[in-house]
């Protein structure tokens, strides 16, 4: 479990320094390290999910995913809408 932690507080570092709007640069260079940023971003939400952790993961991503203006949550390995992700957290609460 400690390894999957550390894993872990490293998406989340990875989702606090993420450019969420790289993909508006004019400058390839930052398009290019967004993409590589994104590609991380993702093996790591794929890896934690598979381990048991989606719930955690899901989280963790949309408390840093700026909604609108940046790529689909799709392309980060996010399989559901932030409506959905807000219906589900409605539907723990109430529950």
């Amino acid at each position: 479990m400690s390894k999957l932690k550390g894993t872990l507080d490293t998406l989340s570092k990875l989702l606090i320094e993420h450019d969420w709007t790289y993909e508006m640069s004019d400058d390839h260079s930052v398009w290019t390290s967004g993409t590589n940023q994104r590609s991380l971003i993702r093996a790591l939400i794929i890896k934690l999910q598979e381990a048991g952790m989606s719930k955690k993961v899901s989280n963790l991503f949309y408390e840093h995913y700026p909604v609108n203006g940046c790529h689909e949550v799709k392309g980060y390995g996010i399989n559901h809408s932030w409506a959905e992700h807000l219906d589900r957290k409605a539907m723990e609460f109430n529950g």
